[in-house]
């Protein structure tokens, strides 16, 4: 049988349901209304729904077929005339599971009970670093990843598409924490100050994208792309115990400023390059990353979008922050919305649609069950957040006074060869692997020497007061 296309809306006293069946025979059509049940049968056609509240049928029910539309159009009065049914736009978790439980693998999912989150996600600081549990702590041959930690050992079978869409070369064999200083150890190495000093000061095409006006709201309907992705989404519900859960959420944040950096950066046009960029930019698609506080995925995602991406401004990072909070605090559907889009930029970027099997796929089922005011509260969380470009760890900071400096002093600054020039003498020098903080200090004294006609070297002592003055 076929899972029609379908919506729902009310009003005070009934829920309306549409559904497009356009190859339906209207005499064998067959509806059913019950309590929470609702079902529609007209071969080859057949939804069930178990709705929010119940509807029942009487003289006040009816259903008609619109000719011109296809669409069969339902009204099914409600039994407590005036009742809100929450959750109508989230029609993957309307469909009726086909069973009481399932199970997959070591992976606990319930099918068709109800799973309320509100006592478990009520008391989240998402400031307060949570500790991820024992099983990623330490390197184990059952390392777990994907959403919810479901998934290992799969690089042992699909080691070649997954090291292509991912940069962690062996997470079955590692924790979570090994995990992280390889990622930060690829960033600080990745980190490329001439381009990071070029849109810095060259921002005639950086200003049009930090002013750019993304398209106000998102409207209280889906597109008929995306209903018919929510159709076939299964309605199920996800075990996860409180650390798990909040790990979740910052997942679903730092997805989002992928997104919404590529969002901005393409002006809401998604090109050839979004996949990759999401993918790249985000910690938890490249690295696997479990984060415990929401200030490690604002660092995370600042770092790595000032890597990676063709546009490399902090500014502009700012930008894509401040609309990942407004998307936050438009709640689910918003979200949900913007899970979609990358669902299908996924799916149509071989092969990073292992990318979906891993996240994306679970995350858009996840999401219709998720908590309004928990995702308000992420909203909060980042526009109450400080953030600087000292946070980022990079010596943003250093590296612009120095450049600026070498501006200001140049007799031929205007020129834009002996800019570039200069700039190319702004290089941070590797670090060796086992220091635990960057090493471009150099960098100012590297400055120092282009600025001054002979050559001088700085002392600590100097160093010592320049740190002090920042």
């Amino acid at each position: 049988m076929i899972t029609p296309r379908f919506k729902l809306s009310q009003d005070d006293n009934c829920v309306f349901v549409t559904i497009y069946a356009p190859f339906s025979r209207v005499s064998d059509a067959e509806i059913y209304m019950d309590g929470t049940d609702f079902r529609f049968h007209s071969n080859p056609y057949y939804v069930r729904l178990n709705l929010p509240g119940e509807i029942i049928e009487n003289d006040e029910a009816k259903a008609h077929f619109d000719a011109d539309t296809n669409e069969f159009k339902i009204t099914c009065p409600k039994v407590t005339k005036g009742m809100f049914f929450q959750g109508l736009d989230m029609l993957s978790s309307l469909l009726k599971p086909k069973g009481k439980r399932g199970v997959e693998s070591k992976d606990i999912e319930i099918l068709g009970e109800t799973c309320t989150e509100d006592d478990s996600e009520s008391d989240f600081d998402w400031f307060v670093e949570q500790k991820v549990e024992a099983a990623t702590d330490l390197p184990s041959s059952n390392s777990r990843y994907g959403f919810g930690l479901k998934h290992s050992g799969l690089f042992a079978t699909l080691a070649e598409e997954l090291h292509q869409v991912v940069d962690v070369k062996n997470p079955d064999n590692q924790s979570a924490a090994e995990r992280r200083t390889e990622r930060l150890e690829q960033e600080r190495r990745e980190f490329n100050p001439e381009h990071y000093l070029a849109d810095f000061f060259q921002t005639d095409m950086i200003d049009p994208l930090i002013h750019y006006q993304l398209p106000s709201g998102t409207g209280d309907k889906w597109t008929e792309a995306e209903t018919n992705l929510l159709k076939n989404f299964p309605n199920k519900d996800f075990l996860l115990d409180h650390d798990q859960l909040q790990s979740t959420y910052l997942g679903l944040v730092d997805i989002l400023l992928a997104y919404s950096y590529d969002t901005r950066t393409t002006m809401s046009d998604p090109n050839v390059e979004s996949a990759w960029a999401i993918a790249k930019i985000s910690g938890t698609l490249s690295w696997l990353e479990i984060f415990t506080s929401i200030r490690q995925v604002v660092e995370c995602f600042l770092r790595r979008s000032l890597c990676f991406p063709l546009f490399r401004n902090f500014k502009l990072s700012l930008k894509a922050i401040e609309d990942t909070r407004r998307i936050l605090k438009e709640g689910r559907m918003s979200v949900l919305r913007c899970f979609l889009q990358i669902y299908q930029l996924f799916n149509k970027s071989d092969p990073r649609y292992l990318l979906n099997q891993l996240y994306i796929h679970d995350y858009c089922v996840w999401i219709q069950k998720s908590n309004d005011e928990t995702l308000a509260s992420l909203s909060e969380s980042l526009k109450s957040m400080e953030i600087t470009r000292e946070d980022v760890d990079l010596n943003l900071v250093d590296l612009e006074r120095a450049a600026i400096n070498l501006m200001c002093n140049s007799d031929d600054s205007s020129e834009e060869s002996d800019l570039e020039e200069q700039m190319a003498q702004l290089t941070l020098k590797k670090k060796p692997v086992s220091s635990a903080l960057p090493t471009d200090l150099q960098v100012a004294a590297e400055a120092a020497r282009v600025m001054s006609s002979s050559e001088s070297d700085l002392d600590s002592d100097d160093v010592s007061s320049s740190e002090e003055s920042d």
